[in-house]
């Protein structure tokens, strides 16, 4: 086979699809098929053979165009490893958005494009309940469709029973370290980790210091029950549920690294909670199939979603609706470390 075929190989990112229920599909493997994703036949000649696939059900899927991927014919995030810094906004992407609209805060919040916005939670609007104040960060009246979030600032002592009835919860611990007890059963929780809490079960803290937890709640739910009895049941056929941030078991994504932690091994199959770090540097822009929220943990930048951008800095929340261009830009020399979550659940390695 010539070498010239080797043009038509595309970009090193996915392509996103629609494939309909039933139907039978065959994916290029080869990388010469003018047809990405799917095989023309180019592969003649050569060892390789196409994939073939049903599609199970009408739905949009990003589908490996790099042939990285362990996954096929999905994508599955191999392609930000195929080169040593993770894919940065070129010169070409910069320029064009020169003239982008510096957005800033109105009470708060900076809404750019596409509904996404970035967010500073602000005590005036807490809700209180004995040792515990919180705020709906990320919910419908925002344009959320898929998730919610609740910034929890907790107060030495133990708070009443919450609960976020008859979807999932995923806490995320910022600062500060005590127990969470979900329906009796007790956990020992520290900062920079996550824990699942099931449908159907409420959850109090128990601490002696002050803390900030993030609540995910999924699929859209905006009210957080609260209560001074517990009449739920820990549902113990699901015994693990506290994961916490190890460097040592993070994935590297170029020159940056994340580690997914509430997600499919403890059970949470609907929603991905994540922490990842961002060296100095601008991404690409690029968009995802879920609904995603993110908690700067430290450091500050920028995020961009085309003719508008707004500043981000430590405690500020980004939501970003479904299939929303952006690109979040860290400029501060120590990096940035990250919290996220997205629904529906899958990896944060996987953009298009």
């Amino acid at each position: 086979m010539s070498e010239e075929k080797m043009e038509y190989v595309v970009e090193n990112k996915p392509i996103l699809v629609s494939l309909k229920a039933g139907k039978k599909y065959a994916w290029c493997t080869c990388k010469y098929s003018k047809t990405q994703p799917y095989c023309d036949g180019s592969h003649k000649g050569t060892d390789m053979l196409p994939m073939i696939f049903k599609a199970d059900k009408d739905e949009d899927v990003l589908l490996c165009a790099c042939k990285a991927t362990k996954s096929g014919p999905y994508c599955d995030g191999a392609h930000n490893n195929l080169e040593d810094v993770y894919g940065e906004a070129s010169e070409e992407e910069v320029l064009s958005m020169k003239n982008s609209v510096l957005v800033e805060q109105d009470n708060g919040k900076a809404l750019v494009n596409g509904g996404a916005y970035v967010l500073t939670p602000l005590a005036e609007n807490d809700q209180v309940a004995g040792t515990v104040r919180y705020q709906p960060v990320i919910a419908e009246q925002d344009g959320a469709t898929k998730l919610s979030l609740h910034k929890l600032t907790i107060s030495p002592g133990t708070t009443p029973w919450l609960e976020y009835k008859g979807v999932d919860t995923i806490l995320y611990f910022v600062s500060g370290s005590g127990k969470v007890d979900i329906a009796g059963t007790e956990f020992d929780v520290s900062k920079e980790a996550g824990i699942y809490v099931r449908p159907g079960e409420a959850f109090r803290i128990i601490t002696d210091q002050d803390m900030v937890i993030y609540a995910t709640a999924c699929p859209m739910i905006t009210e957080l029950s609260v209560s001074d009895e517990n009449d739920t049941k820990f549902q113990s056929d699901y015994a693990e549920r506290y994961v916490a941030f190890d460097l040592a078991t993070a994935s590297v994504m170029a020159d940056r690294f994340y580690q997914e932690l509430v997600d499919k091994k403890v059970k949470s199959m609907e929603v991905t909670q994540f922490i990842g770090q961002l060296p100095k540097s601008r991404a690409a822009m690029h968009r995802h199939l879920y609904e995603e929220a993110i908690v700067i943990l430290t450091g500050y930048g920028r995020m961009w979603t085309g003719t508008k951008w707004a500043e981000v800095k430590t405690g500020d929340v980004l939501f970003l609706p479904h299939r929303q261009e952006h690109s979040v830009e860290c400029t501060d020399d120590d990096g940035m470390l990250l919290m996220g979550v997205f629904y529906p659940s899958g990896s944060p390695a996987i953009n298009y």
